[in-house]
């Protein structure tokens, strides 16, 4: 019954760098998009690239009394996309969902250091992790992970 009142602290997304290129030549002024969802709750920010074609975030945490509930299945869904002028359509740069309250290293590892080039085809990739080898982490990416 107290694991019901304790507020845990929630990982939605440690902190992102990236950047973004058309065949290797970086693209200003992209604005970029992320969605970070837990249970019933989305938070949505956005970012413009600059002249090198970078682009950050800032780690986002949030409290929930969700995890003290033995009926819950926590999930965190993790998106970063840009949309190109040309074609309307939404390009993930990183896409998952994330099956625990704090964020896989792998997760950190990668979003530290997000290289994408519009060029580049959309990927789904595996990739393990360590801490819940249970749940792989299923990525759909334009990015070289």
């Amino acid at each position: 019954m107290l694991g019901m009142l304790k507020k845990y602290t929630i990982e939605l997304c440690p902190e992102v760098n990236g950047k973004i290129s058309n065949n290797g030549t970086p693209i200003e002024n992209l604005l970029i998009e992320r969605s970070l969802t837990y249970a019933d709750e989305e938070y949505l920010d956005n970012c413009i690239t600059n002249a090198n074609g970078e682009f950050s975030f800032e780690a986002r945490s949030i409290k929930s009394r969700l995890p003290g509930n033995i009926l819950h299945e926590p999930v965190v869904r993790q998106v970063i996309e840009f949309t190109m002028d040309d074609n309307n359509s939404e390009i993930y740069i990183w896409a998952t969902n994330q099956h625990d309250i704090t964020c896989p290293a792998i997760c950190k590892s990668h979003l530290s250091n997000l290289i994408s080039d519009i060029r580049n085809e959309e990927e789904v990739f595996e990739l393990i992790n360590l801490e819940a080898p249970e749940y792989p982490l299923i990525v759909r990416s334009n990015c070289s992970l």
